[in-house]
């Protein structure tokens, strides 16, 4: 049996013990205060994140797993005896690191790496790369992960609710009339991942409280079968999640719903308080 490692960005929000029970490797993505880098969830956690922001008068930025550090996880994991490495990247439509995957592993082993644009981000991603795990320890070769990965991907939707527009103005992804008026109105835009990998504002809710209702019905509208996972993400609004989670658990009363935290690097630009919902088909 070859022996697979799946390795995913940090994006992909994966728990400590996920990541143990199905020997998933991660590559770290780093939020920028100022000169100060800080790879998300290993020397930044969520509440180290929320209270710098509140703290800080710029916008943070974002800054992708260096070439350096790719190289070198892929060089340990070849040492380590895995014959074959599928990485798991956040959309190449939100960051560079999927670039710089395909470019590293050109110049470790082509043949033996294969990088994979997920298309989307947090959780969702991750539910990728842990059933790609799974697959994994099944005995599943390279190829039939790589088809079983498409077929998630293909079935995969991830939607947000953004709390605070703060971060979407100062990163100029709105502008400062634009996010007055929102603030004043109390809009508050709800956002999709699209097939492209794209993020996208499709709704604009009146107040945060019915946004997350709207998200409610976008699930219950999906009508999904027990073939999927479904989960809530958040980023420092853990009420308004259980809130979502123990809604939907109430129209799909068969499936588990665990509550995840929404990636700091999506966070930077969709900014602390918002609320999302995603699922993957996976059988």
């Amino acid at each position: 049996m070859t022996k697979i490692a799946i390795v995913s960005d940090s994006t992909g929000c994966i728990p400590v013990e996920e990541l143990k029970e199905f020997d998933i490797h991660v590559n770290y993505i780093s939020i920028v205060f100022g000169t100060e880098s800080y790879r998300e969830f290993k020397d930044m956690s969520v509440e180290q994140f929320m209270e710098r922001c509140e703290n800080y008068d710029g916008l943070p930025t974002t800054s992708q797993p260096s070439p350096g550090a790719t190289i070198e996880l892929y060089e340990s994991l070849f040492a380590q005896g895995y014959e074959d490495i599928i990485h798991i990247n956040i959309s190449s439509q939100l960051s560079g690191s999927h670039q710089t995957a395909k470019t590293c592993a050109e110049m470790v082993n082509p043949e033996h790496i294969h990088v994979f644009d997920s298309r989307t981000v947090t959780y969702t991603q991750g539910m990728l790369a842990v059933n790609a795990a799974k697959k994994a320890k099944e005995g599943a070769s390279v190829s039939e992960i790589l088809s079983y990965l498409e077929m998630m991907r293909e079935n995969s939707e991830f939607y947000a609710s953004i709390y605070d527009l703060t971060n979407l103005r100062k990163g100029g992804r709105l502008s400062n009339v634009e996010a007055a008026l929102g603030s004043l109105l109390q809009i508050k835009p709800i956002c999709q991942m699209k097939p492209d990998g794209t993020l996208q504002a499709i709704e604009k809710i009146r107040t945060f409280k019915k946004s997350l209702k709207r998200l409610v019905e976008i699930g219950k509208e999906a009508q999904l079968t027990e073939d999927y996972q479904l989960v809530v993400m958040h980023i420092g609004n853990e009420e308004g999640a259980k809130l979502v989670q123990t809604e939907l658990q109430a129209v799909y009363p068969n499936h588990t719903i665990k509550i995840y935290p929404i990636s700091l690097v999506v966070a930077v630009h969709g900014g602390p308080g918002a609320v999302a919902i995603g699922w993957v088909k996976h059988d």
